[in-house]
């Protein structure tokens, strides 16, 4: 009986420390060659694909066909090294396809046959509407012609590929500046802080009570806008004498400020403009200044806008829809607009005005209240008591630091026995038809019946600003935040407005309807007052990159913008404004 076949299993290589038999235990046979490396986009379905060819729209357009990657297969091993590609020989490479058969041009042409015939105008006779007529792009009723039903380019069409919009910085660093550190918005997002409840040092000046008969303007009961003579000086917190006087006490209050600073600094991550903040360190004492005549004594107009208003140029150098002249003409309105719905009464505070104190004889008296109150941005580690009706213990970690903030207080609404802190402001409508409007609607025509479409409108090209004038609400403790919709009478006349109407919030729900959050308001500011803490004593600028989503804090000489010199680099809209 002859012996049964036998099967030898062959050996089995294990490498527990990567793919494929370890170098000890390769054969000799394969010991030499090579591993051919692949990647993750390799079609391992197909060794080799030679019928259907790739679709050149695959890689047109950056690769925007991405759907049909599926369709078109990549051979497999197409990202390998190049060791592993065919060569051709040398006698090969003189290979070449022999075939002269030309390829067929296909000309389209029509003969109409009519009258004439064949004898009519190819030649231009007199029958020539029998002629040869030529179907295209030339032809007069073609299908790519620009009649009314020829080919029409599709709206946005290559909107991506439009110039980008650039902007310029506030003030324009020298060489003596030094950079200390750039932070960018996505790492701002981040940060969060909470806040005890603050606390007033004093009401100061006087305020007006508002007139609820501006509650029933509308569109068909148009109020003209008076323009007002009234003065706000909007100090910053180093001219300021309450917080002077403050900072010369021993005590627990490092940084001072003005509600608009900080404003700006909580609404940073969405602001669009350029903008900068003087920081003065004194001693263990924080400063945080504005310049006068800087973007923020102006506020801007449709700042968020796709296609945000432009600057003067030497075109229409006083255009009066440019960037500049609209935050003029936006402060100017918002000055008349509290001052006229706030003049029915007045209520004076326990403290006089602060600043018609230190004024001269026939010097305009400011006109504006104020509100002085202190922030706790101290670090706590919370202990929760064990009864739900006592407040949580809490352990300061570190030093004590407190923030003096001076807010504005627009006006106050009587209800009975109880008088309502208001924050007044105004939209400005200049010109729906200027390159900058932000695709408005006329509010004449559409804010009584399509009051939601405006304001959701105003929210997007005016993000930055409604966003600040809600954080300066909150600081002030204001109950409610009315704004007041002030249009030009004719969009040629920068001189003329009128009121067509308003909206109320709550300062602290139209924060969260505009996708903020106070808790990470205040951890920018935190993560700033920390971080400027730690300086050196001196001065430093802290300013928003005209172009890219960061801020960037600046090291600049002590004597950086105390004078008018080329140091001192003051606003487009403070010079197009003097020169109007």
């Amino acid at each position: 009986m002859s012996e049964l076949p036998s099967f030898i299993l062959p050996t089995v290589f294990d490498n527990p420390k990567g793919w494929g038999p370890s170098n000890t235990q390769q054969a000799k046979e394969v010991r030499d060659i090579p591993y051919i490396p692949f990647s993750k986009s390799d079609k391992i379905n197909r060794a080799a694909n030679w019928i259907s060819q790739p679709d050149p729209r695959d890689q047109r357009d950056g690769g925007r066909n991405r759907g049909r990657r599926d369709v078109v297969q990549q051979t497999y091993g197409s990202n390998s090294a190049s060791a592993f590609v065919y060569q051709a020989e040398a006698d090969e490479e003189s290979f070449s396809l022999v075939d002269n058969r030309g390829t067929a041009v296909k000309k389209i042409a029509v003969r109409a046959v009519h009258g004439g015939g064949a004898r009519g105008g190819a030649r231009g006779g007199r029958g020539g509407r029998g002629g040869m007529q030529r179907l295209g792009y030339g032809g007069r009723g073609g299908k790519f012609a620009g009649g009314a039903g020829g080919f029409r380019k599709r709206f946005g069409w290559r909107d991506n590929d439009r110039e980008q919009h650039h902007r310029y910085a506030s003030v324009k660093p020298t060489d003596e500046w030094e950079l200390v550190q750039d932070i960018e918005f996505s790492r701002m997002r981040d940060l969060s802080f909470s806040v005890r409840e603050p606390k007033d040092i004093g009401f100061y000046g006087s305020v007006g009570v508002y007139d609820q008969g501006y509650d029933r303007v509308n569109t068909r009961l148009e109020r003209p806008l008076k323009v007002s003579g009234s003065v706000r000086y909007n100090a910053t917190a180093s001219e300021d004498p309450v917080l002077t006087k403050l900072s010369e006490k021993d005590g627990d209050v490092k940084v001072f400020a003005t509600d608009s600073v900080i404003a700006t600094l909580m609404a940073s991550t969405v602001s669009m403009s350029a903008w900068d903040v003087v920081v003065n360190r004194v001693g263990d004492k924080l400063f945080f200044d504005k310049r006068d005549g800087g973007p923020l004594d102006f506020p801007s107009v449709n700042e968020n806008a796709q296609i945000p208003p432009a600057e003067a140029n030497e075109k229409e150098p006083n255009s009066i829809n440019s960037a500049s002249m609209l935050a003029v003409e936006a402060r100017d309105v918002t000055y008349s607009y509290i001052k006229q719905v706030t003049e029915q009464s007045t209520i004076n505070y326990e403290n006089a005005n602060p600043f018609n104190e230190q004024n001269e004889a026939g010097e305009t008296p400011d006109d504006n209240a104020y509100r002085y109150r202190l922030f706790d941005l101290s670090a706590r580690a919370g202990k929760p008591s064990h009864d739900d009706d006592e407040e949580e213990e809490d352990v300061v970690i570190g030093e004590r630091c407190l923030m003096a903030i001076r807010t504005e207080v627009d006006g106050v609404v009587v209800s009975g026995q109880a008088k309502k802190q208001m924050f007044i402001r105004a939209l400005t409508q200049h010109d729906i038809t200027a390159v900058g409007a932000g695709k408005a609607l006329d509010w004449r025509q559409k804010l009584d019946s399509q009051r939601g479409a405006v304001v959701a409108t105003e929210m997007k090209n005016n993000a930055t600003k409604l966003a600040r004038w809600a954080f300066q609400a909150v600081l002030a403790g204001a109950e409610q935040l009315k704004v007041g919709f002030v249009s030009r009478v004719s969009p040629r006349d920068r001189t003329r407005h009128g009121v067509l109407g308003f909206q109320t919030y709550r300062p602290s729900d139209f924060i969260s309807q505009l996708g903020f959050s106070e808790y990470s308001g205040w951890g920018i500011v935190k993560a700033l007052v920390d971080m400027c803490l730690e300086m050196p004593e001196g001065r430093y600028v802290i300013m928003r990159d005209p172009n890219k989503p960061l801020i960037k804090l600046y090291s600049v000489p002590a004597g950086t913008f105390e004078d008018n010199g080329e140091d001192d680099v003051s606003t487009a809209a403070a010079d197009d404004a003097a020169d109007f």
